[in-house]
């Protein structure tokens, strides 16, 4: 397995690299890290250049000093490493960027998978996650970080349908650790992350798109997802039951039965 940091503009990105085939890069979700998919890098990596990265201001890549596209930044990470085509796979934040990167460099991406994915351009209106997002923002300004990782775990984790309770107690560590990580390592991060109003640009999408969501996760994420749906190319949903907004983490075995079949079906024939 390779390792190591990516010079990009004004700061450096860590990635991880496994495996010989057509390229799939990983992207995490918000307060995540790439660690979010040990369930997935391996299995991938039997028939696939996996990459994972953690994105600018995350895990042990450097924290923001400015204004920056999270799409721009990937492209530099493909240019290093010699890939001129991947399959994007991403969750939340990953599957936005996925979206953007998608949008803008349409040539680039043989195939989307978009879980409980956000895209840019979307707002949000589900009262239960407004009301813990400020909690979460009340929580950075006051440098709570305690906070700040229970607001977030009560928004992303937990979700509006379910109480801490109802959550496997190994996946609520194992997002608490990643997130309280991210708040002390880049309590410093500056600027604006710039992104490309990709929802309102669906129909520039060419690659195929698999749309995964859990059967409990919030309205914005199932509406977003319907839009996509609706007005992508190419574009199909799966359900995954018994999961919020970390399916990967809540539903490994659901969702690997979903995403390997799609990669295989959709897998050029390069290296």
């Amino acid at each position: 397995m390779g390792t190591g940091h990516i010079e990009v503009p004004d700061g450096q990105l860590y990635y991880e690299a496994a495996g010989d085939g057509p390229a799939v890069v990983l992207l995490h979700g918000g307060l995540l890290d790439c660690r979010m998919w040990d369930d997935q890098f391996e299995l991938l990596a039997a028939r696939h250049r996996v990459i994972r990265v953690d994105v600018r201001s995350h895990g042990r890549s450097s924290s923001a000093t400015g204004d920056f596209r999270h799409d721009d930044d990937l492209a530099v990470v493909l240019d290093t490493l010699g890939v001129e085509r991947a399959a994007i796979v991403g969750l939340s934040l990953g599957g936005r960027i996925g979206f953007d990167f998608a949008v803008s460099r349409p040539e680039r991406v043989w195939a989307l998978c978009a879980a409980a994915t956000g895209i840019s351009g979307m707002t949000f209106t589900d009262p239960y996650i407004t009301g813990r997002n400020r909690e979460l923002a009340a929580a950075a300004q006051a440098q709570d970080t305690a906070g700040v990782v229970e607001a977030f775990l009560r928004a992303w984790v937990d979700g509006p349908h379910r109480r801490p309770e109802d959550v496997a107690a190994a996946v609520r560590v194992r997002c608490a650790d990643m997130a309280a990580h991210n708040v002390t390592e880049h309590a410093g991060a500056r600027g604006r992350m710039l992104e490309r109003d990709a929802l309102h640009r669906l129909g520039e999408v060419r690659a195929p798109v698999l749309l995964l969501v859990g059967d409990a996760d919030s309205a914005d994420i199932e509406q977003v997802t319907l839009r996509a749906l609706a007005e992508v190319p190419d574009a199909r949903r799966i359900e995954i039951p018994g999961a919020g907004h970390m399916l990967n983490l809540e539903q490994p075995d659901a969702v690997n039965a979903a995403l390997v079949p799609f990669l295989q079906e959709q897998s050029p024939d390069f290296a």
